[in-house]
């Protein structure tokens, strides 16, 4: 039985022998990582991406200079919003987050990922 406030899940047959194989992955760079917050944690990434996507259909980049990356956004009656790079870490001037959907959208960008790769 599950305590207050858990729930059991079930999972099977070649789910389960692919979320066992990449645990097994992860648990050699987190030697103390259980099998149950694996789970709990690819499963908030999964709707976190699913999030991201669902939104980012109202996003587009109109430019990315000088670590500025520029997206509107038509859901804020088409907003251009800034997304600053500074010491590694994106930040949305609009939201005045770090953790926002056009945070998000930034990452997920190919140009972004490689300015922030670049940096030293």
């Amino acid at each position: 039985m599950p305590k207050p406030g858990q729930k059991t899940v079930t999972v099977s047959g070649k789910a389960l022998t692919l979320l066992e194989q990449r645990y097994r992955i992860e648990k050699t760079k987190k030697p103390n990582l259980s099998f149950a917050a694996f789970i709990s944690e690819a499963a908030l990434m999964e709707l976190e991406r699913r999030n991201i996507l669902k939104e980012a259909q109202f996003i587009s980049v109109i430019g990315f200079e000088d670590n500025t990356l520029i997206v509107r956004d038509v859901r804020k009656a088409g907003q251009l919003i800034e997304v600053h790079i500074k010491n590694k870490k994106l930040k949305c001037i609009a939201d005045d987050d770090f953790d926002c959907i056009h945070v998000g959208f930034a990452l997920a960008l190919p140009e972004v990922r490689m300015a922030l790769k670049s940096m030293h």
